[in-house]
């Protein structure tokens, strides 16, 4: 081989192996578990323009043109994130005969050493419905904190924490919950008549590259959902990116709409993710006041996210 050459082939390998990822996410009508080449549709696309454009330069410049813009690609992807954090509005204009329910979702990491900043953070956003996964016993000090804070919670107050645990402002008309180790795992709270008797589901899936038990999640979240009468909010860790087909078959059966597409994992290091796998979903006529937020980092390896929904007086 050339060795002036060897930069042209090191960008035709990659180009040729980012295309055959991408082509294999889609074809996940056929096979669903190749549903995890889609989780990583964007870094594929970054990867291919970058190495086309390396392709082309100077021959002794190639391999690290390439390497250079798709960390540069990398970085402006975290820190896409880090720039909505600060644009949280307390005050808006609230069309009449309309008002405004703040949900937030928190995976707030079974290993967060940093609770007091996942107070802290709640307290910035302060929503009037919190759901949190990843609640350990250690935790006890952020459930005594938060309990405070807000007069109602499921488990209800008195009962051991779990880790799926969805807090409120308001009080909850009606509730329900699953917390097997297998299958869908799920909070349910529907407020009162003040608010229209609003269904929010918070839930967490399972992780890739499980995407059979994914899809089993999907369809028992989509029968849930159409079980319910009054709109919902669907939340939580999805463990699946915008791109994904589980995501637009929660869509599809139930006419939900995600609201939520800025990366919010991994946090941790840098604290530049990459990913967006932290959701919220809305139905049912509901609408958003603004446009959805990622929070601050927290101790957790996933950031927050949260949304001001408009729901009907």
């Amino acid at each position: 081989m050339n060795r002036r050459d060897l930069g042209r082939v090191i960008c035709l390998s990659g180009i040729g192996t980012a295309g055959a990822c991408l082509l294999a996410g889609y074809l996940t009508r056929f096979w669903i578990e190749l549903d995890t080449f889609r989780h990583f549709t964007l870094h594929l696309s970054l990867a291919t323009i970058a190495l086309v454009i390396a392709y082309f330069a100077a021959r002794p410049f190639r391999v690290p043109v390439a390497l250079v813009l798709i960390a540069a690609g990398m970085i402006a992807i975290g820190s896409w994130s880090r720039l909505s954090a600060d644009q949280l509005h307390i005050d808006m204009d609230v069309p009449a005969g309309k008002q405004v329910l703040s949900v937030m979702h928190f995976n707030i990491w079974g290993r967060n050493q940093q609770l007091e900043k996942v107070a802290a953070e709640v307290n910035r956003v302060d929503p009037d419905i919190l759901f949190l996964t990843e609640v350990r016993k250690r935790s006890q000090s952020l459930t005594a904190m938060l309990d405070r804070r807000f007069p109602y919670r499921l488990p209800k107050k008195g009962q051991a924490p779990k880790s799926l645990m969805m807090y409120s402002k308001y009080p909850f008309a009606s509730s329900g919950r699953r917390h097997s180790r297998a299958g869908l795992r799920y909070v349910r709270g529907t407020l009162g008549a003040e608010w229209n008797h609003i269904n929010i589901i918070g839930t967490h899936l399972s992780r890739p590259p499980d995407t059979r038990s994914q899809v089993d999640e999907i369809q028992a979240m989509a029968k849930l959902v159409q079980g319910l009468k009054g709109a919902s909010v669907v939340v939580g860790d999805f463990n699946a990116t915008p791109h994904s087909a589980v995501l637009d078959m929660l869509q599809s059966r139930t006419g939900l709409t995600r609201v939520t597409m800025l990366p919010t994992w991994p946090a941790t290091g840098p604290n530049l993710p990459q990913f967006a796998i932290d959701h919220i979903f809305i139905g049912g006529g509901l609408a958003l006041a603004e446009p959805a937020i990622v929070g601050r980092f927290a101790g957790s390896d996933h950031l927050p996210v949260a949304a001001s929904i408009l729901v009907p007086r």
